[in-house]
């Protein structure tokens, strides 16, 4: 069965991953390819922290915490192995602090050691926040894990083709399924209006002396906007913007003060440390969440039938929706070949 992997980010990337482990040993051969405009280090994924943080809401679908738990689990499978490192894949612990008392995420028994934060952490270590959570997760750097995919899937077969599609109908005539990762680009590819960009500006810099994350939410009365610092093997990602429906894709220095005046309001320790680099990116927000699921349709030249696979708007949280929801893709894809093999003996 001949499959396009549409988008190579890191939901592309871990989509054709659970595709060729799982399924193709496990039901057939299979023909991949992941066709993408761009490739790593061109892509939004490669500047991502990828700190393992989901949205913080109250309640989630069983879908939602489905994926969740399941990029959990893969991530600790990964942690076993002895090339976990290469993958840029470790635990960390850290705070996220609120500036007022808001509800436990659906995610608190996921993650490792939730737990709210004592009155002396919030008073010497945050002070002007009210609430707080201390528990540990996963970071999976993109930078590191990209190219131990791309190496990885090389490696069982698959291909790679860099170049722009402009609609799924250009890829019916050569393939049964299609899985369309191309998260802000469906906006335009499938004409999903729900999505819309949130460009976000990052800077990263030398301390070594920061072992830990810290995320904020809530208007602070003397920090400019929500700082954040997410410690990763080389660096400290340090953040803070979020500007829905900006297409820019440039850093503008006056986001750069931003963040460094906030996270130095933050975390003054951080005063000093240098700065490697600074990049911007798009995130790709939706409307309704994340769009995973099966679709049939007909090439219109043709009349053959194919499937797609819809697996985007992620937002900011690409990386850790990735592992579960590319596990759920690999699901999906064993149903179709299911269903072709019983429509092939009748």
């Amino acid at each position: 069965m001949k499959v396009a992997v549409i988008g190579a980010g890191i939901v592309g990337m871990t989509s054709a991953l659970r595709i060729m482990e799982e399924v193709a040993h496990a039901h057939g051969e299979i023909d991949l390819t992941v066709i993408s405009e761009k490739f790593c280090p061109d892509n939004t994924s490669y500047g991502a922290g990828g700190i393992w943080k989901p949205p913080s809401e109250e309640h989630m679908t069983k879908a939602e915490l489905r994926w969740l738990q399941w990029s959990f689990d893969y991530l600790t499978s990964m942690l076993w192995t002895d090339y976990a490192h290469e993958l840029g894949i470790f635990l960390q612990s850290g705070y996220y602090v609120h500036m007022e008392n808001v509800p436990d995420p659906a995610w608190k028994d996921i993650v490792v050691g939730f737990r709210y934060l004592t009155a002396w952490e919030l008073n010497n270590l945050f002070p002007g926040n009210k609430h707080g959570w201390f528990y540990t997760a996963f970071i999976c750097q993109p930078r590191d894990f990209l190219p131990w995919a791309h190496a990885r899937l090389t490696e069982k077969g698959a291909g790679f083709v860099q170049r722009r599609v402009q609609s799924l109908q250009e890829l019916a005539p050569h393939y049964d399924v299609i899985v369309n990762c191309t998260g802000l680009g469906s906006k335009y590819l499938v004409q999903d209006d729900a999505l819309f960009p949130a460009r976000g500006q990052v800077m990263r810099v030398k301390a070594p002396w920061i072992r830990y994350f810290v995320g904020t939410s809530g208007p602070h009365p003397t920090i400019k906007g929500n700082p954040y610092i997410y410690s990763n093997l080389h660096d400290v990602v340090i953040g803070g913007i979020k500007q829905e429906g900006n297409y820019r894709e440039t850093n503008d220095p006056r986001d750069t003060r931003t963040i460094w005046e906030g996270v130095l309001a933050l975390h003054p320790q951080l005063k000093g440390a240098e700065v490697v680099e600074e990049w911007t990116g798009l995130r790709p927000m939706r409307k309704g969440g994340i769009r995973l699921e099966r679709e049939k349709l007909v090439d219109s030249k043709s009349g053959r039938r194919f499937d797609v696979i819809h697996n985007y708007g992620h937002g900011a949280n690409g990386v850790t929706w990735s592992h579960g929801c590319a596990r759920e893709v690999a699901e999906i894809v064993k149903v179709i070949m299911a269903e072709k093999v019983t429509t092939s003996r009748l």
